[in-house]
């Protein structure tokens, strides 16, 4: 069995060709990156160890055992440097929420052949935790073209399910976004839904002065419709968020001031709850909800609605029916829901409400 661990991060690569023709006319042409798609190195009992994923941002999918017989995947996201000839330097590596990985590499380059390609990793001991099943490991590896294709049903989530996004959603989004332009966080969120059907979002962090004053650090203005796509206010330029599936915007959302719980049953409830314990293992258990394909059961008289009050005043509407996500009037089977009702209802019992 595999158990994924998904480090979803964003990131650029900054040459639109890692590799060119040099030298003479005799000297063949390699192969684009978009040509490696699924090369693996494979272990002596038949399982893909690492993976590469280059059709749309460059991902190393590697498969750990963590003192256990079961698989862990944990997924890599790399910026790659052009170098001479055929060959490519790792210059950053990252993981979730941006951390950057990369010091805890000497060396980690590829070379790309006709027909393979050779990964070199040297590991910095001193940095990088872990025995040999639980990180990547110093040597020299040939992967080789596999039937690998990723997991899509997470794009399938982020291309017809969600859009268009919420203005909370947006500004997750925003965040995601500039984390992937700059390589940093921005701490702090205001979102504005202005009258044309648009969303102003304001990135910024506080600034300490002294002990006694302080101001705002602008990190951007973004000015986007209902998927993600506007202009940067600043710049001046064009922008598109990137697609992000629920879990992914959960990684990127405020923690929220207040959380209103709704059942419509047989009699319709409402509980207003402000407990940050609650809230934050409510956003928790948001990260690991995974959606997946449209379903056609619908029952009648099971629907629940979460409604996260955010710092900016805006909402973040999520409606649930039988456990699975109702968007746009359309129910997908989802997972994780339940660990989301258990607190819910945990902190109801708590406080006699239920």
């Amino acid at each position: 069995m595999k158990k994924k661990h998904h480090y979803r991060m964003l990131f650029v690569l900054l040459a639109a060709e890692l590799l060119c023709s040099c030298g003479t006319a005799a000297k063949k042409e390699a192969p684009r990156l978009e040509a490696y798609n699924g090369f693996a190195y494979t272990e002596e009992n038949g399982q893909k160890k690492y993976i590469l994923e280059t059709r749309n941002d460059i991902r190393l999918h590697c498969f750990f055992q963590s003192g256990s017989e079961e698989y862990e995947e944990v997924i890599y996201d790399l910026d790659l440097s052009e170098e001479e000839e055929d060959s490519a330097e790792v210059t950053r590596v990252m993981q979730e929420q941006g951390e950057d990985l990369t010091p805890s590499f000497t060396k980690f380059d590829f070379v790309f052949y006709p027909e393979k390609v050779v990964m070199t990793v040297e590991r910095n001991t001193d940095l990088m935790a872990g025995g040999d099943s639980d990180n990547i490991q110093t040597g020299t590896y040939t992967l080789l073209a596999s039937d690998w294709m990723p997991d899509t049903s997470a794009t399938m989530e982020k291309q017809d399910i969600l859009a268009p996004y919420q203005s909370v959603e947006l500004a997750a989004m925003a965040r995601a976004y500039y984390l992937k332009e700059s390589n940093f966080l921005a701490p702090e969120v205001e979102c504005v839904k202005n009258d044309d059907g648009t969303t102003t979002i304001h990135l910024y962090e506080i600034m300490e002065d002294d002990e006694e004053t302080s101001h705002t650090g602008t990190s951007a203005w973004y000015t986007v419709d209902g998927y993600g796509k506007g202009r940067d206010d600043v710049m001046g330029n064009t922008v598109e968020f990137p697609a992000m599936s629920l879990s992914e915007i959960a990684e990127y959302v405020k923690t929220p001031i207040a959380l209103t719980y709704s059942e419509e049953g047989e009699a319709y409830n409402e509980w207003q709850i402000t407990d940050a314990a609650t809230i934050d293992a409510c956003m928790k258990a948001l990260k690991q909800l995974v959606v997946g394909e449209e379903t056609e059961l619908r029952t009648m008289d099971a629907g629940e609605t979460l409604a996260f009050q955010m710092a900016d005043g805006n909402v973040w509407t999520l409606d649930f029916e039988a456990g699975n996500l109702l968007r746009n009037n359309t129910c997908y089977e989802t997972e994780g829901w339940k660990n989301i009702q258990n607190v819910i209802w945990d902190d109801l019992v708590e406080e006699g409400l239920r």
